[in-house]
């Protein structure tokens, strides 16, 4: 038996392709409802078609542009060759969900892992035997800390409210410079995701772009919640334990979403159980890495810094390659960028001083 704790998209994903390859899957999952509470902006890349085919049931909109603006106020304005995707998270999760379940897969709803004490697992008040265990189960992983695999990980948070307001539908804001970035996603002309991420002060931060985009704007709902900082040095699997998706760190750190990387380590995982660290970290783990080297490029940015690089992007040189390449795979376009602009270098040196 395999024991999926956590109904998220990468756990959901992993269950899917498990029970189509005919093993006996069971997910456990704390909360009562697939998806809830919301703590994601929602936004995917056009990989994710590449994995799993689009519906409508859980598309909210599609983006077509984006909008960067630097502290001092100028913007880059890019034109994407590929839409991206906003998804209502709960939808979207419940139809992965679906896929699993129709695939054979068993899900037990507001159902608790609290530890396992080697096979034995503690599910709410029941002890229950497995035979692999999987945490898809977010951040703060209990398999992760159940197994010694938690790997002195780092957070930061992301702070969303979803309010009212005039926007353009099919174009998405980012502001530099405030917390480590802040965006305005619209799901339609008159509603959108305005948040930011940032190591402290959330609600300071929110409250700054708020005032600037969208002040006294109605709040219609709020999404707060922690994000890890992908760790390079994270366990993936340790005897019959194994971990996947937030639970494991995979998360971009230049824009800190995570949905296409976690689906991508469920298809590793589910291929060859027996090489998963080896092969994820090859095939996951190389993007992540070097979005993690950008991250922490930028951290050391000032204002001035922000101002230099968003009129260096302005260049149609550089604007394309940001239009036609895939964000989520920054090895297949660094070069690129450096090749056309090689004054780009010089935010490279953030690393060393």
């Amino acid at each position: 038996m395999i024991s999926i704790i956590g109904a998220g998209p990468s756990g959901n994903y992993l269950a899917y392709l498990l029970a189509k390859k005919n093993h006996t899957v069971h997910v456990y999952e704390d909360h009562k409802v697939i998806g809830a509470p919301i703590q994601c902006t929602g936004i995917i890349t056009p990989e994710l078609e590449k994995i799993i085919p689009l519906k409508k049931s859980f598309l909210t909109n599609k983006i077509n542009q984006a909008k960067i603006y630097s502290p001092n106020g100028n913007s880059l304005h890019v034109r994407f060759a590929k839409e991206d995707f906003i998804v209502n998270r709960t939808k979207f999760d419940s139809h992965l969900a679906d896929m699993a379940r129709k695939a054979g897969a068993e899900y037990h709803l507001g159902k608790r892992f609290h530890e396992n004490q080697g096979k034995k697992m503690k599910i709410g008040e029941e002890f229950i035997q497995t035979d692999i265990l999987v945490g898809a189960d977010g951040p703060f992983s209990r398999v992760a800390k159940s197994n010694n695999m938690w790997c002195d990980r780092k957070f930061v948070t992301g702070n969303q409210f979803t309010v009212e307001v005039d926007c353009e539908a099919k174009l998405v804001e980012f502001w530099l410079g405030i917390g480590l970035f802040g965006w305005l996603v619209p799901e339609n002309e008159s509603v959108a995701r305005v948040g930011i991420v940032s190591y402290d002060q959330p609600d300071l931060y929110l409250q700054k772009l708020i005032d600037k985009r969208c002040p006294g704007a109605k709040i219609l709902s709020k999404e707060p919640g922690a994000i890890p900082i992908y760790n390079p040095k994270q366990t993936l699997q340790k005897d019959f334990v194994y971990l996947i998706g937030d639970a494991a760190t995979q998360v971009k750190a230049t824009s800190y979403g995570g949905i296409v990387h976690g689906m991508k380590a469920a298809e590793v995982l589910s291929r060859d159980m027996k090489h998963y660290q080896k092969n994820c970290r090859r095939e996951v783990g190389k993007d992540l890495y070097l979005s993690l080297l950008i991250r922490k490029a930028m951290d050391r940015f000032s204002e001035k810094n922000y101002n230099e690089l968003v009129a260096l992007f302005s260049q149609e040189k550089l604007k394309q390659v940001l239009e036609t390449k895939s964000r989520d795979y920054p090895t297949k376009f660094i070069l690129d960028l450096l090749v056309a602009e090689p004054r780009l270098l010089k935010f490279g040196k953030k690393l060393l001083f």
